[in-house]
């Protein structure tokens, strides 16, 4: 495996960082507004490409309308297509989602939906009306990553899933990424999946070790916990329907919430960014 060594330069990314807390409170809330230097130290070999950026929105008129962004450059290449912020309280997905619709310099084709669900997102909860059964002004939702396929005349939440579909079914990437958070590191002793990155099929599960084996040996800083593979997803998530079910080369990054929110967002960029340059190489 030939390893990513060179350092990339600081990258910029325009993001008001309140607090340093990884727990979901008001002090772990990102509003994209000033600009603040996100340090990562991957190497980003698509920063000298071209990509023409187009976009749209999908589920227009509801409460969940959110857009899609298609990258598509002058240089051939892979289809990719990455979606953040299927739970809104997940910080670091949805801003390094945004971050790269920002930096917009990719080869092949890349679709990005930096906030699946919009409106969790903005409310900062996993689901709106998580506290209270899934009511939120009315409106009867539940948790995205439990509601896949999806249903065009359910409710609004298996609306959404049934409409992601749909856009993964137009595009049909060679690769599909999702970006999450876990409460803190996965260990033997508890539930939770930070600091891993979940596969779901067999090839997926081969390119995930690469991944976690180039990330682990060049951009873990001193006392950081090791990524370690992990999958395929719970029955209903994302990752399970896309992968295990379609059969899409399916990743998931799940990074630790226990971190300050800047180093998660940067952990979800390299290892983008790892993904990007051996997806082009291999």
């Amino acid at each position: 495996m030939k390893k990513l060594l060179k350092i990339f330069p600081l990258l910029l990314l325009t993001i008001l960082l309140i607090g340093c807390s990884g727990n979901t409170t008001k002090k772990d809330v990102t509003t994209i507004t000033n600009t603040t230097t996100l340090k990562s130290s991957t190497t980003v070999k698509n920063t000298d490409y071209h990509s023409v950026h187009t976009s749209y929105n999908i589920m227009v008129g509801t409460t969940l309308e959110t857009t899609v962004h298609v990258f598509e450059s002058e240089v051939d290449g892979p289809t990719v297509f990455i979606v953040g912020g299927t739970h809104g309280d997940e910080l670091a997905g949805w801003n390094a989602a945004l971050y790269l619709v920002d930096r917009a310099n990719f080869r092949g084709k890349v679709i990005i939906i930096p906030r699946l669900n919009k409106l969790g997102c903005d409310l900062r909860q996993r689901y709106p009306g998580i506290s209270d059964g899934g009511m939120y002004e009315g409106t009867k939702y539940q948790d995205l990553n439990r509601s896949f396929p999806g249903d065009a005349n359910g409710n609004i939440t298996l609306r959404l899933a049934y409409a992601i579909q749909l856009e993964v079914e137009k595009y049909n990437p060679d690769y599909i990424v999702d970006l999450h958070e876990s409460r803190s590191a996965s260990t033997e002793a508890n539930k939770y999946v930070g600091n891993s990155l979940l596969y779901s099929t067999g090839d997926s599960h081969l390119i995930c070790d690469d991944l976690i084996e180039i990330f682990n040996a060049n951009f873990l800083e001193e006392g950081d916990r090791p990524f370690i593979s992990d999958g395929p997803g719970t029955p209903g998530s994302f990752n399970d329907y896309f992968g295990s079910t379609l059969g899409y080369p399916e990743f998931t990054i799940e990074t630790n919430r226990e971190l300050y929110l800047e180093k998660r967002i940067m952990q979800q960029v390299t290892i983008l960014d790892i993904l990007f340059d051996y997806i082009m190489e291999n």
